[in-house]
């Protein structure tokens, strides 16, 4: 994962100075403006668009026992569903300020079950292997999840036919927009989960741990985005 990641970052970054080399080169003082504009066009495109999934959907009629009814005694349907989805964060690695990326909202914490050094496999001076495991715990939001259903026909558009239907999780709370009555609240989406990994090393008198950090080491995101 570290080396797509490595690559991934060399590639586009090799373009992207490639691409600012010929502005600064064609545009000499104007440079910086040209690359604003840049960037504010991609950011218009950027909210404008997405790219929709689209499938087909076969409705077929089923009994109280579930059983399904013949085609031929009552007709099935088809219809086509197109879905977008857009998200805040768009990725979960962010640019900082002086160029390098961090983590955002994702925490991770990892606990080192078998101490600083490791564990041998049999005892000594027959030692095969030396072994350890971890624990993550790893939490986590996206602030903004929006899904287009881009095919619906619920809501009329004069211009464009009908307009999609959006269905959006993030932090906002609902009124009437008549009676301005409170309807309930709307919460992001937040996510949770314990996994793990296990290694084995050849035999040596360092063993294989956490010998720095301890035994837990947390991000300093972790326990601070769940419910707030």
């Amino acid at each position: 994962m570290d080396e797509v990641l490595y690559q991934v970052n060399k590639q586009y970054g090799g373009a992207s100075n490639k691409i600012n080399d010929e502005i600064d080169s064609s545009f000499d003082d104007s440079a910086d403006d040209v690359r604003e504009a840049n960037n504010n066009g991609v950011s218009l495109l950027k909210s404008a668009m997405c790219f929709p999934i689209g499938l087909t959907m076969r409705a077929e009629h089923v009994m109280d026992d579930g059983t399904k009814y013949d085609v031929d005694e009552l007709a099935y349907w088809e219809e086509n569903v197109t879905l977008s989805v857009d998200m805040v964060p768009d990725y979960l690695f962010a640019e900082d300020n002086d160029g390098g990326k961090e983590l955002i909202n994702l925490g991770v914490r990892n606990i080192c079950l078998m101490g600083p050094n490791g564990v041998p496999v049999l005892p000594p001076p027959n030692y095969v292997v030396h072994f350890n495991s971890w624990m993550i715990n790893v939490e986590g939001r996206i602030d903004g999840f929006t899904l287009f259903d881009a095919d619906n026909e619920c809501h009329p558009n004069p211009i464009f036919g009908h307009e999609a239907q959006a269905y959006r999780r993030e932090k906002h709370t609902v009124y009437d927009p008549i009676s301005s009555t409170l309807l309930g609240k709307n919460t992001p989406i937040e996510f949770s989960f314990t996994t793990g990994t296990f290694i084995f090393v050849p035999p040596g008198v360092k063993g294989i741990g956490d010998g720095l950090g301890g035994t837990t080491e947390s991000s300093l995101e972790y326990g601070n985005i769940l419910g707030k």
